[in-house]
């Protein structure tokens, strides 16, 4: 009888602590979805969709192809599904944050949850970051053009050359959105964005349907992929997915914003952008096998006049993308500069200032064209950028878990995706580096 009644209290006791933690579970979810924000948005559930799915989609589409063919294509889909699954935490981590702590933009956020050394990271980072993007985006422009030209003028000459043609439509197509003020304004062209990465997603599909060229070799993946080539290729799927820094000026402006709303805006564009993912890289691949570049679209033939709308579109994708980063880099530049001057000078900087952010701007898109045209590397360009992302994507949302407290599962949520943040982070700038070296 003494022995029945030891056992019944340690079960008890058992489902006393799954209960324990269950209902601190429900009351933490509980509380995330019933705040009520201080400020209300005016943005759109449909334009946060577009807006997001515009920050993720552009340049790191066309290298999806080569990346499914190196570490083959079942293990690549569960990448990706794996990524989104992380990328849908830490962002209702950031969401509960802003809700919590009303940070207006992410450096702004890291801040007020974690403290300035973590914001004066967060803000370098960034820059970097978003510059970075800048770049491969400029490479990504140079390419598309310079095959779409030699189709339209077979002579070529100095005009159809990539150094000629990415200045001139820079200027003519980037430079003049770059000036626009609040993130708001950019979900008509998002709209253009998106439109055009399904264009793209099509003609893949559509080039594929008579048959591969005759040329292509014929793989077989026998073998799992080694971790190795899992860990070169990581941050590729990992920028695929990344919008953090995008999400917590949306999230602020929604309108009527809450978890459960906003839940349903990353649904969709998560769906949505992996699907165009997926097809893009197994048509992409199944249409040149081995042969196929790291930009898909340099494997397709100048006379292709399928993929010369296909290149024109992934060129308007990532225009229209531009401006989004380069003004999150922007606001990160201007608030470390305001910090820095008031620090070490004690001179209080004006918050919003015409004359400084109009030499931001054009010193930082005058020298990311510049660079550009020096290199064409988008394969390393992209690599590096996706290991700054993995920690806006999982080392600052797992510092918040931590600096937030909690419970002991929440606690060790947070090491673990802090700790993977930067594993990959060090990992890649290290593996890339060597290769670039050698």
């Amino acid at each position: 009888m003494a022995s029945t009644s030891s056992i019944q209290i340690g079960e008890g006791g058992g489902r006393t602590r799954l209960q324990s933690f269950h209902e601190q579970s429900l009351s933490v979810f509980s509380a995330m979805i019933s705040r009520t924000p201080d400020h209300e948005g005016k943005g759109s559930m449909i334009g946060a969709i577009c807006i997001l799915m515009n920050a993720v989609l552009g340049a790191s589409i066309i290298v999806l192809p080569s990346a499914y063919g190196s570490v083959g294509i079942i293990t690549a889909i569960i990448m990706e599904v794996f990524t989104v699954a992380i990328a849908m935490i830490t962002h209702m981590v950031l969401a509960d944050a802003v809700d919590s702590h009303d940070g207006t933009n992410y450096q702004d956020l890291v801040g007020k949850v974690c403290g300035y050394p973590f914001q004066l990271s967060a803000q370098i980072l960034l820059f970097f970051y978003t510059y970075g993007l800048s770049i491969a985006s400029h490479i990504t422009i140079g390419d598309q053009l310079d095959k779409v030209c030699h189709l339209v003028h077979p002579s070529g000459g100095l005009i159809c050359h990539r150094d000629v043609l990415t200045p001139i439509a820079s200027m003519l197509f980037i430079f003049p959105l770059v000036w626009i003020k609040n993130i708001a304004n950019f979900s008509y062209a998002s709209i253009l964005s998106v439109a055009s990465v399904v264009y793209l997603v099509i003609a893949i599909m559509l080039d594929y349907l008579p048959g591969p060229p005759a040329d292509t070799q014929i793989w077989v993946l026998t073998e799992g992929p080694d971790f190795m080539t899992i860990l070169q290729y990581l941050p590729t799927f990992v920028l695929g997915f990344q919008c953090h820094m995008t999400s917590v000026p949306l999230y602020y402006e929604l309108n009527q914003r809450s978890i459960p709303r906003y839940l349903i805006v990353l649904c969709s564009m998560s769906v949505g952008v992996l699907v165009m993912y997926i097809l893009t890289a197994i048509f992409g691949l199944l249409t040149f096998g081995l042969t196929v570049e790291s930009d898909v679209l340099v494997s397709y033939g100048s006379s292709d006049k399928l993929m010369l709308v296909s290149r024109v579109a992934i060129a308007v994708s990532v225009i229209a993308s531009y401006p989004i980063f380069t003004y999150l880099g922007r606001s990160a530049f201007d608030d470390t500069l305001r910090q820095a001057v008031a620090k070490f000078s004690g001179w209080e900087m004006a918050e919003h200032s015409t004359l400084r952010r109009a030499l931001t701007l054009c010193i930082w898109h005058g020298s990311a064209l510049a660079i550009s045209c020096l290199t064409s590397n988008l394969a390393s360009a992209i690599s590096l950028v996706g290991s700054i992302a993995a920690l806006f994507m999982l080392f600052y949302p797992g510092m918040m878990l931590i600096m937030q407290g909690g419970s002991k599962a929440w606690l060790l949520s947070g090491a673990i995706l802090a700790i993977l943040g930067l594993f990959i982070f060090f990992w890649t700038v290290g593996f890339t580096l060597y290769q670039m070296a050698v």
